[in-house]
C-alpha cells in the first residue's frame, strides 16, 4: 500500500509515498511552503493502492532529489566500471 498528503484547501494531493512518514513529510513542506505552517481544515494521509510508475503515463514524475541522486548512482556505475577496465 501507499500513502498520499491531501490538502482541501488546495484540492491538492502528494505523489504516493511507500511509507505513511513519506506523505507526512510532504505535508509538513506544503504547509510551510503554501500555508504559512498553518494546518488546513481537512488535510490528511490517506492509504492508496499502489500503482506503478511503470504503468502508468501521467503517474508518478521523480522530484528534483530523485533526478540528482539517479544521476550520482550513475555516474558511480560508470566509474566502477572504467576503474575495473584501467587497473
Amino acid at each position: 500500500m501507499a500513502f498520499t498528503y491531501q490538502c482541501p484547501r488546495c484540492g491538492t494531493a502528494s505523489r504516493p509515498y511507500f511509507s505513511r512518514a513519506g506523505a507526512e513529510g510532504h505535508g509538513v513542506r506544503h504547509r510551510l511552503r503554501r500555508h504559512d505552517g498553518d494546518y488546513p481544515v481537512g488535510e490528511r494521509i490517506q492509504r492508496i493502492a499502489w500503482v506503478s510508475p511503470v504503468s502508468r503515463a501521467a503517474g508518478w514524475r521523480p522530484s528534483g532529489g530523485d533526478a540528482v541522486a539517479a544521476a550520482v548512482a550513475g555516474l558511480l556505475v560508470v566509474w566502477s566500471i572504467w576503474h575495473a577496465f584501467t587497473n
